[in-house]
């Protein structure tokens, strides 16, 4: 070889490194969740022994599972027994108010288990399952419990959002809150004020969880509720002082979103105000990635800033405003 040949150097793999011990960690996870360990754990299956004979299992395969659990702290050994940490105990208990199972099963599943790449392709899509559908609304109420098990904190949040947008509760306030979930953006106005009245829409299921949230919080008389399909149901005309979007736009293409815009557009008041409040392409983040929304929607897409306020201008609003980081205010003139 050529003395002046100089050795070639590669960079240091860190990042490749990391993502792949991800990827491990992810399925530990996934077959923690499919087997189900931790209810078997809080049986006093405490041993891979017991949950080996119990269950007809590999006992190999059962230990290691085990100790990798351990290794990502969902679950804690003492003395060659397992026991529930604290997170497991809330999370991961199937019988328990606050499971997360059966959703993060599906997070496992949301590229459509590989066909991620042939959609970015093709364009086909939904990979998985639409999340905007009815018939997968089970999912989202097994998240929302969460809003029961912290009201304080979470009426804390949304009050200090909506002082952001100087949006205060009033006598006769009326806000309507599109594809609602458990409202509690909304209802940090209601709880303030007793003649504050909001007014929901969403599929019943989900209607039934606010109605839970609202009872929680002893304003259910101030709350009404119309459910089904957002693009069917009637919103109303010159009713409302507010309408807030959450976490509904970017499952939308523009032509959808602008049609929407418009009915909370006729729904409104005048000097009515429209807030939208969803993933911005400026603000995407992995842990919220643009493309989980592309694989559970026909044409939705992390908007910019630009993006919306031709949406809207094109609705009709004017003074088209980025409030924060991520939300977006308008007015009906």
């Amino acid at each position: 070889m050529n003395d002046k040949i100089k050795k070639q150097k590669f960079p240091e793999p860190k990042i490749i490194d990391k993502l792949n011990e991800y990827i491990y960690k992810t399925y530990i996870f996934r077959a923690g969740l499919e087997l189900n360990i931790w209810d078997k754990v809080a049986k006093g299956w405490d041993t891979a022994e017991k949950i080996a004979a119990n269950e007809n299992w590999n006992l190999p395969g059962t230990q290691m599972l085990l100790d990798d659990l351990c290794s990502l702290k969902l679950l804690m050994k003492r003395d060659n027994r397992y026991h529930l940490v604290k997170e497991a105990k809330c999370y991961l208990l199937s019988d328990k108010p606050a499971y997360r199972g059966k959703f993060l099963i599906g997070e496992f599943l949301w590229e459509g288990n590989g066909l991620l790449a042939k959609s970015i392709r093709t364009g086909k899509r939904p990979i998985y399952y639409n999340a905007t559908k009815d018939d997968v609304t089970d999912l989202w109420t097994e998240m929302y419990v969460t809003y029961l098990t912290d009201i304080d904190d979470f009426l804390k949040t949304y009050t200090q959002f909506w002082r952001k947008f100087a949006i205060e509760p009033h006598a006769g306030m009326q806000i309507l809150d599109v594809a609602c979930g458990p409202a509690p953006c909304s209802f940090a106005l209601a709880v303030q004020d007793s003649n504050v009245k909001v007014t929901l829409i969403d599929w019943e299921r989900i209607l039934k969880t606010a109605v839970d949230f609202a009872s929680k919080l002893g304003i259910e008389k101030q709350v009404k509720t119309k459910k089904g399909d957002l693009w069917i149901t009637d919103f109303g005309q010159n009713q409302f002082d507010v309408a807030f979007l959450g976490n509904i736009t970017h499952f939308f293409s523009p032509e959808k979103n602008i049609r929407l815009f418009k009915k909370a557009y006729k729904a409104l008041n005048h000097g009515g105000t429209i807030v939208i409040d969803a993933v911005r392409h400026e603000y995407s983040l992995p842990r919220d990635p643009e493309l989980w929304y592309y694989a559970h929607s026909k044409g939705g897409a992390a908007y910019d800033f630009e993006q919306y306020k031709n949406m809207l201008e094109e609705a009709g609003f004017t003074d088209v405003r980025e409030v924060s980081k991520f939300p977006i205010k308008a007015v009906k003139l």
